[in-house]
């Protein structure tokens, strides 16, 4: 077995294991509706992606598609980038510690996004995403945006998850305006996304291997 694989598979378990244990947190904490917050969901949708590769790396069966693991590192990428730029960082010491000196919010806002998006670059194979996907990454954006309005519209009980959803704050065009904003930084993320896998070699000493590989074609 080639010993990059088990290398990428150890670190793709430890980043999934922090995300997952940071989510069952947050879950205990804030209780269900925090599975409708983008940061639990991108987490998770790393925790499980990183999963399976890393299971199928060390049993040697059929790796995932290449663009599975881009996808989730993208949405991570995305949580990361809102957190440190749109949202205000918690203060240090403003929460406890939960892992390794740092805050639960650090972890899945900071940590994750940074360990997730080194892997991707440094073990994946890469020029195998199609380019597509620059537009089929943005639906699941949509998706989640219609599904948090609808139950910010039917539930009583629940308020917008972050500040530039919130219509009472903002307003109607408000919000709006905020959306085309950011859906246009993340259509640009995922081009840059796209381009640097198919920029970055195919293949190198650090990159997986699978057996049974054979090649996506973009």
């Amino acid at each position: 077995m080639k010993t990059t694989n088990i290398v990428s598979a150890v670190l793709r378990v430890i980043v999934a294991g922090i995300a997952l244990v940071s989510g069952i947190i947050v879950l205990v904490d804030g209780g269900p509706k925090v599975l409708l917050t983008f940061t639990v969901q991108s987490n998770a949708m790393m925790a499980v992606s990183f999963l399976w590769t890393a299971h199928t790396l060390v049993w040697r069966k059929h790796t995932p598609p290449e663009w599975l693991s881009g996808s989730s590192v993208f949405y991570l990428a995305i949580t990361g980038i809102v957190y440190n730029f749109v949202l205000r960082p918690e203060s240090p010491g403003s929460s406890p510690d939960v892992l390794f000196g740092l805050s639960n919010s650090t972890l899945t806002h900071v940590v994750t996004p940074i360990a997730a998006m080194a892997i991707w670059i440094v073990f994946d194979e890469h020029r195998r995403i199609p380019w597509r996907f620059v537009w089929i990454w943005l639906v699941y954006l949509v998706a989640y945006l219609v599904v948090i309005f609808t139950v910010i519209a039917g539930v009583d009980s629940y308020s917008a998850p972050y500040p530039f959803l919130d219509v009472t704050l903002h307003g109607v065009g408000g919000v709006a305006w905020r959306l085309v904003v950011y859906m246009s930084c993340f259509a640009v993320l995922s081009a840059a996304m796209i381009t640097l896998d198919h920029v970055l070699s195919e293949r190198t000493a650090l990159s997986e291997f699978d057996p049974h590989d054979q090649k996506r074609s973009c």
